[in-house]
């Protein structure tokens, strides 16, 4: 029972995490010094709760390869953003991006433990 209990603690916490990324872009997305800052401390809380050797490494290779792409796709038109600051995407998309990144690999990893990936 602990452990389940456990589980849906580690579940509700990354679901929060990851709101508050969404609703931070959503609101903030053409302010990018408050969104920058705002989605910075939400990575470092996620870093500060997930930081083994894998999480690190999901946070920083899917913030730059998607952010290689991202610059790839706005170059050649694929689409645009609204507010671009650098590389005609928004200065927080990296961090954004990797933090994604990190919640979504913990979401993986805690409901597969919960035996919803058997």
């Amino acid at each position: 029972m602990g452990s389940m209990r456990s589980l849906w603690r580690e579940l509700a916490q990354e679901i929060s995490l990851f709101s508050m990324l969404a609703v931070a872009i959503v609101l903030f997305q053409n302010q990018s010094a408050l969104a920058l800052t705002l989605l910075l401390a939400i990575a470092l809380v996620t870093l500060a709760l997930w930081h083994d050797r894998y999480d690190r490494w999901s946070f920083f290779v899917v913030a730059v390869f998607g952010t290689c792409a991202e610059v790839f796709f706005v170059h050649y038109g694929v689409w645009h953003y609204e507010n671009p600051t650098v590389l005609g995407i928004p200065v927080w998309f990296p961090v954004a991006f990797g933090t994604s990144a990190l919640i979504g690999e913990r979401l993986i990893r805690t409901a597969t433990r919960t035996g919803a990936g058997s």
